[in-house]
């Protein structure tokens, strides 16, 4: 052998004798007969050792590069301050974490000499904090607002607003706008709706069709249907003032009958959002009433929202997520489960009759917590194809039914109470986790010790943001965006529930997204895109307080001029110009009419302008001072905007000058110091009707028709 030879063999690795075993399979296999193609399958078998060494190292050198501990979790799940706070990262990271913070030279200097980050000398603050007194603080917090039960969770991640009584939500600390965009539009995201409205009506069955037939429209579909009355599906209604259709509406709400063959003893709930909530209760109460007197049936009405928990879940993945985490039924055999296993391996879950109810009672979520969504346990079996080909043609009548009539579930709330009593603590649980022989192995269900939860799914779409139902067949009708389940659970199992869908992989989302999310969907969301309504009124009110206030908080040189841009009503949506209108513009100059020295100067300016017209106090006046006062005002301030630089592109109106507040009681100050008289009331009242509703009381003329031999007050 040559030199060259000597060291190439030198060069040659040496092979453990595993490896040449599996070399030698692979090439006897290649080499017997002219292979035309490769056995992709074997040559991955064989190849395994060096994919999965590959993968590691892959793994290792990502981790151990310039990646923080609080990085490597998913970024829906980290916390706000988790790079300065390492209390706030798993304790599986914490020790990496720690170590990770004392070479940082940020916060090297702020934790010198102290125990901050390993909490020794923290035993003071933990007895101050126990489980009691964290409790009673939390309760003490929650004076005059209602903390949901994942409030804590969301605080943590989100920012967070008071809405309706209820601290909601309202957008994550992280850039999540596009993310949110592809949960929904891919996989799955999931909003807390606890804060919504749901009463209890209770009584004989054609006395509860009756008390809502004066709050819903004739044309609405019937309460007393069939598909209805058994359960099996939630109606969808818009409520407005009893008698007063089709004026006066309310808003939309979900109707759902308790499955039960007793015609004089039914329950119903009735879901809506929380801003037509005490309006709702209010007009049943009278029709109730009303009701009452007319017949022996009486309606008994309870609130039963502190008593339940529901999360919306809407995405094309939300199906598969759900079946997934409710797998573990108690009655495998029963009507929901059945129809909750087969419905998993559908695309979308748009493809399932919408507004369907599937009731099931599963076991503790913190048994086989954590949870994750394998694609490959979506496959059916043959015999389960044309079970599901039967169910999505025709959808069974007894999937909100458990599987024992004496079996209420969700509707009896004694027994949920008494359930959520008997619950076993999470310690209990940790304990028998560790007795586990192989750790991770998830806990098996006790009979003996643990409880079961009655949940209700729901088939959520449009027809639950429009009050009504959809026929349509456009594609926003049929868009992921707007499909998915409403979960609702007994109180107490919110948080349990919520971490399961969150590991498993459903993104939470706040009321911004949500609202975002309908936008991309085409569908109106209650109470942003319900305009008439007392409740868009009042949110789009706060709206634009808030954009108002943003606005003249900056400095007058760096604002927005709208009234240069033509804007007359940049904080309020006009929909008063559609009807012909004439309404309030939400803009004027703010150095002339926000200023006490400019009022000053426009009542000096007119005052000098007007000696050749003012009339003694005891003299009548003429309806002329009127005009001749609102055309002067008008110039004055024609004047202070130009020489402001913020006069309109198109002032041939000129209505925006006496639309403001100030101006208008400028012009009415004027008119109480003019005396009128009987043949100009009617050119003076044509003003006053229009300004009236802008003005206080205590500055508005009397424009009676009386004669006048007084001073107008």
């Amino acid at each position: 052998m040559g030199t060259a030879g000597k060291r190439k063999a030198q060069r040659q690795p040496e092979i453990s004798g595993e490896q040449s075993t599996r070399q030698d399979r692979v090439q006897q296999r290649y080499t017997l007969g002219k292979a035309r193609a490769v056995d992709v399958v074997g040559f991955v078998e064989a190849r395994s050792f060096e994919i999965n060494s590959l993968q590691r190292s892959l793994d290792d050198a990502k981790a151990a590069g310039n990646v923080r501990a609080f990085q490597t979790l998913p970024r829906h799940l980290r916390r706000r301050a988790a790079s300065h706070n390492v209390k706030r990262i798993p304790a599986r990271l914490r020790e990496r974490a720690i170590a990770e913070m004392k070479k940082s030279a940020q916060t090297s200097k702020a934790l010198a000499g102290t125990d901050r980050l390993t909490g020794a000398a923290k035993s003071s603050r933990y007895k101050r904090r126990r489980a009691r007194t964290v409790r009673e603080e939390y309760e003490l917090r929650q004076t005059g607002k209602r903390w949901l039960e994942t409030h804590v969770w969301h605080a943590k991640r989100m920012h967070m607003a008071e809405m309706w009584g209820t601290m909601v939500a309202k957008t994550p600390n992280e850039r999540s706008h596009r993310a949110a965009y592809r949960a929904a539009k891919e996989k799955t995201y999931i909003h807390d709706v606890s804060y919504f409205v749901t009463l209890e009506i209770s009584g004989a069955e054609q006395a509860i069709v009756q008390l809502l037939r004066r709050l819903t429209p004739p044309d609405e579909p019937s309460l007393s249907a069939k598909p209805y009355v058994s359960g099996s599906r939630m109606v969808p209604l818009t409520l407005h003032r009893a008698g007063m259709y089709p004026l006066a509406m309310l808003g939309p709400a979900m109707a759902l009958w308790q499955p039960q063959s007793d015609a004089e003893s039914r329950k119903l709930w009735l879901r809506m959002h929380p801003a037509i909530g005490d309006p709702v209760k209010a007009e049943l109460a009278v029709a109730a009433e009303s009701l009452a007197d007319s017949g022996p049936s009486a309606v008994h009405i309870t609130d039963i929202t502190c008593d339940l928990v529901s999360f919306e879940l809407l995405g094309n993945q939300s199906t598969q997520l759900l079946s997934t985490i409710l797998s573990q039924a108690t009655s495998p055999e029963a009507s929901g489960s059945v129809a909750l296993r087969l419905i998993r391996t559908v695309p979308s879950p748009a493809t399932l009759p919408e507004s369907v109810v599937i009731a099931l009672r599963m076991h503790d979520p913190r048994l086989r917590f954590p949870y994750k969504v394998d694609p490959d346990s979506n496959a059916l079996l043959p015999e389960e194809h044309q079970q599901l080909q039967n169910l999505l043609l025709r959808w069974p009548a007894d999937t909100a039914a458990l599987d024992s009539p004496q079996d209420h579930g969700i509707w009896d709330r004694a027994a949920c109470a008494a359930a959520l009593e008997k619950r076993p603590s999470e310690h209990m649980l940790n304990e028998r986790r560790q007795k586990q022989l192989i750790p991770g192995t998830k806990l098996e269900p006790d009979p003996s010790t643990d409880v079961t939860v009655p949940l209700l799914l729901v088939r959520t779409g449009p027809e639950a943001q429009l009050g009504s139902r959809v026929i349509q067949t456009d594609r926003k009708y049929i868009d992921s965006f707007a499909h998915g389940w409403t979960l609702i659970a007994p109180k107490g199992w919110g948080m349990p529930l919520w971490m399961a869908f969150n590991f498993a992989g459903a993104r939470a989302q706040g009321m911004d997204e949500r609202l975002h999310i309908s936008l991309e969907a085409g569908l109106p969301m209650f109470p942003a895109d319900w305009p008439g309504t007392t409740a868009y009124d009042g949110w789009t009110g706060a709206a634009a307080t808030e954009a108002r206030q943003k606005w003249t908080r900056r400095p007058p040189g760096k604002r927005t001029n709208y009234l240069k841009f033509g804007a007359e009503s940049p904080f309020y949506p006009p929909f008063h110009k559609l009807l012909g209108i004439s309404g309030i513009p939400d803009v004027y100059p703010p150095t002339t009419l926000d200023s006490l020295e400019c009022r000053k100067r426009c009542l000096q300016k007119i005052a000098s302008k007007r000696k050749a017209v003012m009339v003694d106090s005891n003299a009548a006046g003429d309806a002329s001072e009127c005009a001749m006062a609102v055309d002067e005002a008008t110039s004055v301030q024609h004047s202070e905007v130009r020489s402001h630089g913020t006069e309109p592109k198109d002032s041939t109106g000129s209505m925006w000058l006496v639309s403001g507040e100030r101006l208008a009681m400028v012009v009415a100050s004027l008119l109480v110091d003019t005396r009128l008289s009987e043949d100009n009331l009617t050119s003076c009242s044509a003003f006053l009707d229009w300004a009236r509703p802008l003005l206080p009381s205590s500055v508005v003329p009397d424009c009676s028709t009386e004669p006048r031999n007084k001073d107008v007050t």
